[in-house]
């Protein structure tokens, strides 16, 4: 239980000093930080949080009895990795509320209201859950009260740039950046599994549980 809330600990600090570092130096930037927003690529980190937690709990079996050690460690994989993943959007959400209170000069209830009725009025949904679907969406994030009223001009604009010059139409667009968003996310979920899976057996091999 031990190894297996250190592991966990390790994991997530991992993932929470990838994004605040990414965030405060990569995310900034005009134009390409929206693209990196969107795409996710600090979450290719993935690969090596996931390597360390799979093969951790490969290895914790040598300290478990034979016969349950295996499907312990296995269950805690099951329990573990979907929480991993989700606790980045979480502190996402947070730093977003975050630049709107320094950007905004308001408060943090203040900031949280706004945000959340940005998120209602796009999304229909508020909090980190909204924040998560919008995101899947639109790589765009504005941190001012008066950026938020802009955005959908300025996509709309954007939108009818595009249709110029490709003659695809607005509604097509915006379906194909969300096939694209959420099929990385669905790519690197995969990807998660896939590496946990794989390194929690050479974790067994090594120990003689496999």
């Amino acid at each position: 239980m031990a190894c297996g809330a250190i592991l966990f600990g390790v994991a997530v600090a991992i993932k929470v000093v990838a994004l605040m570092l990414a965030h405060r130096y990569l995310y900034p930037i005009f134009i390409f930080g929206d693209l990196l927003r969107g795409l996710e690529l600090i979450d290719l980190l993935n690969l090596l949080v996931f390597a360390v937690v799979g093969m951790g709990f490969g290895l914790a079996t040598a300290l478990l009895p034979s016969q349950l050690g295996r499907k312990i460690s296995a269950g805690f994989l099951v329990i573990l990795v979907p929480i991993i993943l989700a606790i980045p959007q979480s502190v996402k959400y947070d730093l977003w509320i975050q630049d709107i209170v320094s950007d905004d000069q308001i408060s943090k209830p203040e900031a949280i209201d706004l945000a959340n009725s940005f998120l209602e009025s796009r999304v229909n949904h508020s909090g980190v859950f909204g924040f998560y679907l919008y995101t899947g969406q639109f790589p765009m994030i504005p941190t001012k009260a008066s950026q938020m009223e802009d955005l959908a001009k300025l996509e709309k604009q954007v939108n009818s740039r595009f249709v110029k010059v490709s003659g695809i139409p607005p509604t097509v667009v915006t379906w194909l950046m969300g096939i694209c968003f959420w099929g990385i996310r669905i790519f690197y979920f995969c990807v998660a599994v896939v590496t946990t899976v794989a390194h929690f057996k050479d974790g067994l091999k090594i120990v003689g549980r496999y």
